[in-house]
């Protein structure tokens, strides 16, 4: 109804954040608020979170946020003259800075591909490396898998009750014997990308780390999320480390080797799989609801001869139903 209610949790506010006017950018009703403000007015703005936002106190919910405009730009596009081609270096031409934005644009096209390829070097190592995986190792990642797989479906929407019946033992060695063949691609490898890095003498700056984390933080608020509450920050730290040293060591290789690019179609996860082992897991519930019954007919056919045995346990059922 437009009234202000209990506050907000401290992550889904901000001081000095920065508002493009554009639609879709963020929560419905943020952008259309602030249109028609001035510079020192305070504005009270109602908006909606995002119905898949992580934070789930927040997901969907309405809000009042009162906000003051500390500033306010507008975005010109200036006209391409060798002057203004100086002003962004000095020795530019119009030409040449159109030379430059051209490459600029070819080197961003290209990072569409670099997953491919990522992926592509990845399973060229994991082929040539050779060690053992320990069983330990393979089940702990399936574990780890497992849960979040799990986490992601509460987070769709997905149903608790639904998602108890996928969890029990047999699914869990099913989903590990899936995952086994990827968990142990993916350890071969994190040791091979570690032994590349180090005989090249591969690392990360410490900078980058810190760029790669404060980022994480940052898309943690703008989902309402608090960032003290992302875990242990020591084991996020070496994380980000991983992922950005492989990254580093796939552009040595990629540079240093010659590759022949192949265009082939991207293989689709199986969707059936999750619905036939929900349809396994429901099967035998029911299956044990039937033995856990069977008794109980059984029980009741023998008190037939008896009819006094059948009163009793009827008053009995009664007398507990009352109660």
């Amino acid at each position: 109804d437009g009234s202000k209610g209990e506050p907000l949790p401290d992550a889904a506010s901000g001081d000095n954040v920065e508002v493009i006017l554009g639609t879709g950018r963020y929560m419905e009703g943020l952008v259309e608020g602030l249109v028609g403000g001035t510079v020192g007015q305070v504005k009270t703005v109602s908006v909606r979170f995002p119905d898949a936002l992580r934070n789930k106190e927040l997901a969907g919910k309405q809000a009042v946020f009162d906000v003051e405009i500390l500033s306010a730009s507008r975005r010109i596009l200036p006209e391409l003259t060798d002057e203004f081609a100086d002003q962004v270096r000095p020795g530019l031409t119009v030409e040449t800075l159109k030379e430059e934005l051209r490459k600029a644009v070819d080197s961003q096209d290209a990072q569409e591909y670099v997953p491919a390829r990522n992926e592509a070097l990845g399973k060229a190592l994991a082929e040539v490396m050779e060690v053992e995986v320990p069983e330990t190792l393979v089940t702990n990642q399936a574990r780890e898998k497992y849960a979040l797989m799990m986490t992601d479906m509460r987070d769709n929407g997905m149903a608790d009750e639904e998602i108890k019946k996928l969890i029990s033992p047999e699914n869990f060695d099913k989903y590990k014997e899936l995952s086994r063949e990827g968990i142990v691609r993916d350890f071969k490898i994190s040791m091979a990308v570690d032994e590349i890095a180090r005989l090249e003498g591969i690392s990360v700056p410490a900078y980058q780390i810190e760029e790669q984390i404060q980022a994480l933080k940052d898309q943690a608020r703008k989902e309402g999320q608090n960032p003290e509450e992302m875990g242990d920050e020591e084991a996020m730290r070496r994380k980000v480390e991983s992922t950005l040293e492989r990254r580093m060591v796939y552009d040595f290789l990629a540079e240093n080797a010659q590759l022949e690019v192949e265009y082939a179609e991207e293989e689709k996860f199986d969707e059936a799989l999750l619905e036939k082992l929900a349809q396994e897991s429901l099967e035998r519930e029911q299956q044990q609801q039937q033995l856990e019954q069977q008794p109980q007919e059984e029980e009741g056919e023998s008190g037939k001869e008896d009819s006094a045995g059948v009163d009793i346990v009827a008053e009995s059922a009664t007398a507990v139903v009352e109660e």
